[in-house]
């Protein structure tokens, strides 16, 4: 997970963190890979997405929690393919 924040709870747990930022409002859809909907399940306790939105003008930012499916529509919309 290249783009992850390493982050710790006050407590000291490790807090893994994908940062996703969009300048539209907090609806805009956004990409996720597969690796990072494969983690968020895999490390549901520690995995977090901080959802930035409205960059330009007045950045905001609210959490998302696993599982993502109960917070997320998510549609897959790239396939890997090779010839047969």
């Amino acid at each position: 997970m290249a783009n992850n924040v390493r982050s710790f709870e006050t407590y000291g747990q490790e807090r893994l963190l994908e940062i996703k930022t969009t300048c539209g409002h907090e609806r805009t859809a956004f990409w996720l890979t597969r690796r990072e909907v494969d983690v968020a399940a895999e490390r549901s306790d520690r995995y977090r997405i901080r959802r930035v939105f409205h960059f330009r003008n007045r950045a905001q930012m609210f959490e998302i929690a696993p599982p993502l499916v109960h917070a997320l529509l998510m549609t897959p919309t790239t396939y890997s393919a090779e010839p047969r």
